[in-house]
């Protein structure tokens, strides 16, 4: 058996991969959004799942000119989120249940922290362009959403 990095494809591999980075190179937010997802593995941090994206089938009905809407859920909590598109970046509104006061972490290029309301409401502005998750903290639960992109 040859032992490893010592095969004869071994340096045609090193070519490759080394002509990707240059060519084709991994673009910053997505290697976050990678170690973010790896880092999340491992924690108590309920996954909230994607139940609901208004986008979705969006080019068979009308045009996106109204905010994108979408619902994030695991088990009886969850988080629903209202994206509208401007031209100095996007504005998040949401609201997080269980509704209770929450601290609510909009991950993306540029983290930011608010805080909800006793109603769980929230709303962030300025949210940048690309990838973004949602963490929420509210009473013993942290729910963190998958990510998607604006």
């Amino acid at each position: 058996m040859t032992p490893p990095g010592t095969g004869p494809d071994d340096a045609l591999e090193r070519e490759l991969r080394e002509a990707a980075a240059v060519l084709d190179p991994v673009p910053p937010e997505l290697l976050q959004a990678a170690v973010d997802a790896f880092t999340v593995r491992t924690m108590d941090d309920e996954l909230a799942a994607l139940a609901f994206d208004s986008l979705d089938g969006a080019g068979t009905v009308r045009g996106d000119d109204g905010p994108r809407v979408a619902a994030f859920r695991t088990g009886e909590a969850g988080v629903d989120v209202e994206i509208t598109v401007s031209a100095d970046g996007a504005r998040v509104v949401g609201q997080v249940m269980p509704p209770g006061t929450a601290e609510v972490e909009v991950r993306g290029r540029r983290p930011v922290t608010v805080t909800a309301d006793a109603m769980g409401r929230f709303s962030c502005d300025h949210v940048a362009a690309g990838p973004f998750s949602l963490r929420c903290r509210v009473g013993g639960l942290t729910l963190v959403t998958e990510w998607i992109t604006i």
